[in-house]
């Protein structure tokens, strides 16, 4: 199963998202199985800016790498969404572009 960071990041929901880290919510948590994402990777594939903003403070890991199904990092995901804001962030935060 996901995390609730997880959840509340592929979602969207910025405040939950706020209040989960104030309570340690493990920004790198990874997938929990084959389709899972990280944070990071949920919420780029979603376009939430502000939530990627938010994660990347918490140091969320822009490279980390994806899961054997799911197959994409948040660079990609964001990319192919077609989330422009998102992928100029990612790649202010040194995503790797390859």
């Amino acid at each position: 199963g996901w995390t609730m960071l997880q959840l509340a990041t592929k979602a969207g929901h910025m405040e939950i998202a706020k209040l989960l880290l104030e309570h340690k919510a493990d920004v790198n948590a990874g997938p929990a199985d084959m389709n899972g994402r990280t944070a990071l990777q949920a919420a780029s594939e979603g376009g939430h800016l502000e939530v990627v903003k938010l994660l990347l403070e918490h140091k969320a890991d822009v490279n980390a790498r994806p899961c054997e199904r799911y197959g994409r990092t948040a660079l990609q995901a964001a990319s192919e969404g077609g989330h422009l804001e998102v992928v100029k962030l990612l790649l202010e935060h040194k995503a790797d572009v390859n």
